[in-house]
C-alpha cells in the first residue's frame, strides 16, 4: 500500500470505526504506534480533539513563556491563525512549534515507509 493510501485508510477508519477512534481519544500516541507502528520518541504531547456535527472547535494558543514579550508573542500567533470552514469534516495536524513540525515530519515519513517499528528508535526530530 502506497504512503498516500496509507493514510486515506487511516482517515476512513478513524470516521466509521468506533474502536479506533476511541483508543486515539484515549491514548494518542499509543493508538498511532498501534496503527502505524510507531511514533518518534520525545518529550512531547499529542492531543486528539474528537469532531462533531454540533460543535464549532476552537484552538487557543500557548500563552507566552516566562520573558516573552507579550505583545511580540501576539504578533507572532495572531499571524497564524486559520479558519477551516469545512461542515464535512477535516482531518489533519495544527503544529504550534517549528520543533515539532520535525517530529510529525519524522513520524510520518516512517509511517509512510511502511516499516515504521523498526526505524522509530533511531529516529531524531528533523533528521
Amino acid at each position: 500500500m502506497s504512503g498516500a493510501d496509507r493514510f486515506t485508510e487511516h482517515y476512513r477508519l478513524l470516521s466509521t470505526d468506533p474502536a479506533m477512534r476511541a483508543a486515539l481519544l484515549a491514548d494518542p500516541k499509543a493508538a498511532l504506534a498501534a496503527y502505524f507502528g510507531s511514533v518518534v520518541d520525545g518529550a512531547y504531547r499529542i492531543e486528539v480533539i474528537e469532531q462533531r456535527a454540533d460543535t464549532i472547535t476552537a484552538i487557543i494558543p500557548a500563552p507566552p513563556g516566562p520573558g516573552v514579550d507579550p505583545a511580540a508573542r501576539l504578533a507572532d500567533v495572531s499571524g497564524r491563525i486559520y479558519d477551516m470552514l469545512h461542515s464535512s469534516g477535516i482531518g489533519g495536524y495544527l503544529i504550534p512549534d517549528e520543533a515539532l513540525t520535525w517530529v510529525l515530519r519524522d513520524m510520518r515519513a516512517l509511517w509512510a515507509g511502511g516499516d515504521a517499528a523498526d526505524d522509530a528508535d533511531s529516529s531524531t526530530p528533523g533528521s
